[in-house]
């Protein structure tokens, strides 16, 4: 876990940042609230990698978060939807989503915790950053339903990263998992 934006200025926002999760909430977040009481505060904690478990068994330790059971110590983002049991505990996000229409700060699936997906951007307490979440997988890069299916990057998801880019040029940091290669 690396902090991002804690050099000069007391108004430049305190950023974690972690890799492959695996499921592991209870073990990030305890790490999380341990290196906010020693080094923080931090504003947010972004995730890059495979947020959800391999293993099915996995989502147990998930759940109580999505079901704010046990809370997110502070704001949390995440890209992609791979792994077992992320259809699962995604689902309800993702059709209360749809009722309400895309945003480019991302989809909550509880208090504190959400999903960037597809692509877009992010305004995150100053910083712009741009994601693009999603597996590329050349089958399915110009078939819409195929590749929401699986969580694949699609044309349109780049398409309007670009424009988005062109609109105002100035990124502070690109999410993207698994790395990409266009």
């Amino acid at each position: 876990m690396s902090a991002a934006g804690g050099g000069g200025s007391s108004a430049a926002p305190r950023i974690l940042i972690a890799g492959d999760v695996h499921g592991r909430l209870p073990a990030l977040f305890k790490r999380v609230l341990s290196v906010n009481k020693s080094n923080g505060p931090f504003d947010a904690l972004l995730c890059v990698g495979q947020f959800f478990p391999s293993d099915p068994s996995g989502i147990e330790g998930m759940q109580k978060y999505v079901d704010g059971m046990e809370p997110v110590p502070l704001p949390t983002y995440f890209t992609g939807n791979y792994g077992e049991g992320a259809s699962m505990l995604l689902s309800a996000s993702k059709q209360k989503a749809a009722q309400a229409g895309v945003s480019m700060e991302g989809i909550p699936v509880c208090h504190n915790l959400t999903w960037l997906i597809g692509s877009g951007i992010l305004n995150l307490h100053g910083l712009r950053v741009a994601y693009l979440g999603g597996k590329y997988i050349s089958d399915l890069y110009h078939d819409a339903k195929g590749a929401a299916a699986v969580g694949a990057i699609h044309e349109d998801d780049v398409d309007a990263l670009r424009a988005f880019a062109d609109d105002k040029p100035v990124t502070d940091l690109f999410l993207s998992y698994p790395s990409l290669k266009l």
